[in-house]
């Protein structure tokens, strides 16, 4: 098989996340290709000036300077899809790496919002029972102010019971 310089500048690659440089990859692309048209260039040069030796010394061109390309070029073009090859290697492994990478992160980071959660549920625990325990304190304090206000009697103008207001526990109190 052979490749010329329209083909390889015609060459269009599958495009993946994170891979190589799009464009740093077309410029490479372009200037194999460029390097493969002057090289094919020259040859012909080379392969009509021989010729022309030749035609110089026996009349007529022989045709095997014309009809198949030399080895260098053979070896050129296969040079360049080995370096293609290399390329699309390198950014196989570039793009699995960067993925292992993300895999990692994302890990790392779920992780560390697990911690966090927990230690928000460690929070509302501790403020539940902060609650509690304010809520019991709070209760304590109003039965003993509410005990003092009965035994002094003041608050009460008749002396009559009934309740006025009814504790978070269900037991009434007096105004």
């Amino acid at each position: 098989m052979t490749i010329s310089k329209i083909d390889l500048l015609g060459k269009k690659f599958n495009r993946c996340m994170r891979g190589y440089c799009p464009e740093e990859v077309d410029l490479i692309m372009h200037d194999a290709a460029e390097a493969l048209g002057e090289s094919a260039d020259e040859n012909r040069r080379l392969l009509e000036r021989l010729a022309e030796l030749e035609r110089g010394q026996t009349g007529r061109a022989p045709e095997h300077v014309l009809s198949s390309p030399p080895d260098n070029l053979r070896g050129t073009l296969a040079a360049g899809r080995k370096i293609v090859e290399d390329i699309h290697g390198n950014a196989r492994r570039e793009a699995s790496r960067i993925l292992e990478d993300a895999r990692a992160e994302g890990g790392r980071i779920v992780a560390d919002a697990n911690l966090v959660k927990a230690r928000i549920f460690e929070e509302i625990a501790d403020l539940r029972a902060q609650r509690e325990a304010f809520e019991q304190e709070l209760r304590k304090i109003l039965e003993d102010h509410f005990r003092l206000l009965e035994s002094s009697g003041i608050g009460s103008d008749d002396g009559q019971s009934g309740g006025d207001f009814i504790f978070a526990d269900g037991t009434e109190g007096r105004d």
